[in-house]
C-alpha cells in the first residue's frame, strides 16, 4: 500500500469514529431471553422531564418507530401491555462533555502542473472544547416483576440540525446499534 492510499484510509476512519455512536449493554443473565416473543410499550405516552430538547413529540415518534422496527425485525410481535413477553421503556439525556488534545498532526497530497506535492502539519498546541452529549436508553423490562432484564445504551455527540430526513436517519442508526445484539446470546438454561 502506498503512502497515499495509508492516508487516506486513515482520514476516513477518523472521520467514521467522530460520528459514530457508542454503545454498552448489560442484562440479567439468570433471565431465559428465548421465552421473549411479543413486547409493548412501557409507558403509553413518553413521561415529561421539563426538558424541551427530549420532551419532543416528533423525537418521540421516531425513536418509537425505529424501537418497533428493529424488534419486529428480529421476530417479535407487538401487542396489548397485559398479554406481553416484555415491556419496552426509553429515555434520553444530553449531557455536556468537555474534549481536549495536545497535539494534532495533518497530511496534505497534490498534484499540479509541476508534479507532487506533499506536506505534513503538526501542532502542538492543547485544544480543549466543550460539546453536548446526546444519550439514548433502551430498556427491557419483565412484566412478571417490572424489573429490567435488558439495558442498552448508545452516547454519540448531538448535532443540531434542519432536515427531518437526517434526524431520522441518526435516530435509525442509534437505535439499531443499541438493539444489535438483543436478545443477548446466553449460555443453554
Amino acid at each position: 500500500m502506498n503512502r497515499y492510499s495509508f492516508l487516506c484510509l486513515a482520514s476516513a476512519a477518523v472521520l467514521t469514529g467522530c460520528s459514530s455512536v457508542s454503545t454498552t449493554r448489560d442484562f440479567d443473565e439468570s433471565f431465559n431471553f428465548s421465552t421473549l416473543k411479543t413486547f409493548a410499550w412501557q409507558h403509553g405516552s413518553q413521561p415529561l422531564t421539563g426538558n424541551p430538547k427530549i420532551d419532543n413529540d416528533l423525537n418521540d415518534k421516531r425513536i418509537r418507530d425505529a424501537v418497533e422496527t428493529n424488534l419486529r425485525a428480529k421476530g417479535f410481535v407487538k401487542v396489548d401491555k397485559a398479554e406481553a413477553d416484555c415491556r419496552v421503556a426509553y429515555f434520553m439525556n444530553f449531557q455536556q462533555r468537555i474534549d481536549g488534545s495536545g497535539s494534532t498532526i495533518s497530511f496534505g497530497l497534490g498534484t499540479g502542473s509541476v508534479g507532487r506535492a506533499g506536506g505534513v502539519g503538526w501542532s502542538s498546541g492543547n485544544t480543549i472544547s466543550d460539546y453536548e452529549e446526546a444519550q439514548l436508553i433502551i430498556d427491557i423490562i419483565n412484566p412478571a416483576d417490572n424489573e429490567m432484564i435488558w439495558r442498552g445504551q448508545g452516547e454519540r455527540r448531538a448535532y443540531s440540525s434542519s432536515n427531518p430526513e437526517k434526524i431520522t436517519d441518526a435516530v435509525n442508526d442509534a437505535v439499531t446499534r443499541i438493539l444489535k445484539k438483543f436478545p443477548p446470546k446466553q449460555k443453554a438454561h
